[in-house]
């Protein structure tokens, strides 16, 4: 009885004991999930930071975009006016070639009249040295018979005398009368070159400035659009995460209620198993039910192991002074970047510096005389100056203070005269000059040239 007794707690004890095995194999399963669970919810928070910075970053261009909408709109403003003060100037230009074709018609009188009188007084130089000198006139009044011959005879001569006088004093005045005029159908002329010029120059500054606004409306669009993307692509993460998750909240919920399932299943087939071998003390009998235990619990092991091991997460992952050439140095200002290659202070590449950088402020002068091939706006290079000198050499000046430009393509520099102001346009980190000389189309160190 006491042997019987003592078989039926040790079977119910090894039933028991073998339940117990597999609750704790799947309670570090579950853990595991916990922990899985942890991290999407982790991964989550830090997209939903992602996407916040984003829709932050969309703000910005929203607004840089109104503000360009806005420069746009004021920029047409000033077109508007430019094209009113163009309508102006080109009336006045047509009533300053009025001028000009009139006081050209005067010119052409005065100098057909002049000649005239030219031809006239020679004709009576002529007739002088032909027919005698001033002692045959005295002659001829002498020569009277009377004296009413006498007066006659005088007073023609007198009359000959004043008439020539007049002619004379009209032809000097007539000279004095052209050459004014010819004096001023030049400096007519000299107005309208000059307004011809600053119609150009007003000109090539607008267009600049169009290019100007152009480019940054053009960034800002890609910007938006790029990061539109990226936000888009952070909002499809976001749901692909959440969508896991709320898998595995399903998986994990339901790995629970099977464990439960099964420990109250478990534990039942345990206590029957103990009542059914309480009264049996057969030792075949004994380790028949212990292999059956032992059967179940490696079963139930491998079962729970193979489980675990399907649900571990996977891995992811200035003087301007003349040097020994002919060249000038174009500002004032002190060399920060000499030619050569250098760290790009903006991109961080490893790059050739085609010219030099002269930082400080102030008028920018051509370095030597040349015609204008470029005045305008550049991305890279902000607004900039090309210049032509002859020989194969070119020179170009960067970065220029906005709407600084005093010159047009195609326009005549001299050496030394201003083109411009120092500024920081294009892509540029402060307020300087980027200068660079060309020898036949190839960029050279602009040092040798400046006595640098």
């Amino acid at each position: 009885m006491q042997k019987r007794l003592l078989a039926g707690v040790f079977v119910a004890a090894l039933m028991i004991n073998s339940s117990y095995l597999p609750l704790t194999v799947n309670a570090e399963t579950t853990e595991q999930l916990e922990q899985k669970k942890q991290e999407l919810e982790t991964q989550s928070t830090q997209i939903n930071s992602d996407i916040q910075e984003k829709e932050d970053q969309l703000g910005s261009l929203e607004t840089e975009k109104e503000t360009l909408t806005e420069d746009v709109k004021q920029l047409q403003l000033k077109i508007d006016g430019f094209v009113l003060q163009l309508q102006k100037e080109e009336k006045n230009l047509e009533e300053s070639k009025w001028k000009i074709e009139k006081l050209q018609t005067e010119i052409n009188s005065l100098k057909e009249l002049i000649l005239q009188r030219e031809k006239k007084l020679k004709s009576q130089a002529r007739a002088v040295q032909t027919d005698g000198n001033v002692s045959n006139l005295v002659d001829v009044v002498f020569s009277s018979g009377t004296f009413t011959d006498l007066v006659g005879r005088i007073g023609i001569v007198n009359q000959l005398v004043t008439a020539n006088k007049e002619i004379v004093i009209v032809q000097e005045n007539d000279k004095n009368l052209l050459e004014k005029n010819e004096k001023k159908a030049e400096e007519e002329k000299l107005a309208i070159e000059t307004l011809k010029s600053g119609i150009e120059v007003n000109k090539s500054n607008l267009v600049a400035q169009k290019s100007e606004l152009d480019d940054k409306i053009t960034k800002v669009a890609a910007a938006y659009d790029m990061t539109a993307l990226e936000k888009t692509a952070f909002v499809k993460e976001q749901q692909a995460v959440s969508a896991q998750t709320s898998m595995l909240s399903d998986e994990l919920e339901e790995k629970r209620e099977r464990i439960i399932e099964e420990e109250k299943t478990k534990q039942a087939a345990a206590q029957k198993a103990a009542e059914d071998s309480a009264g049996e003390i057969m030792s075949e009998e004994f380790e028949e039910e212990s292999l059956v235990v032992n059967k179940q619990d490696s079963s139930i092991s491998s079962n729970n192991s193979s489980l675990a091991g399907s649900e571990n997460p996977s891995s992811n992952e200035i003087p301007l002074e003349a040097s020994n050439s002919d060249f000038i140095r174009p500002s004032n200002g002190y060399t920060t970047s000499p030619f050569g290659y250098r760290i790009h202070p903006i991109t961080g590449e490893r790059k050739l510096h085609g010219g030099i950088d002269l930082a400080g402020g102030g008028q920018i002068v051509a370095a030597k005389s040349g015609t204008v091939l470029v005045a305008g706006y550049h991305s890279s290079w902000g607004y900039y100056v090309k210049i032509d000198h002859g020989n194969g050499f070119q020179t170009l000046y960067a970065h220029m203070k906005a709407g600084s430009l005093l010159i047009s393509p195609g326009q005549l520099v001299s050496q030394g005269q201003q083109i411009g102001t120092m500024g920081t346009t294009g892509a540029s980190t402060g307020v300087h000059l980027h200068f660079e000389v060309y020898d036949n189309n190839t960029r050279v160190d602009p040092a040798p040239y400046l006595a640098l």
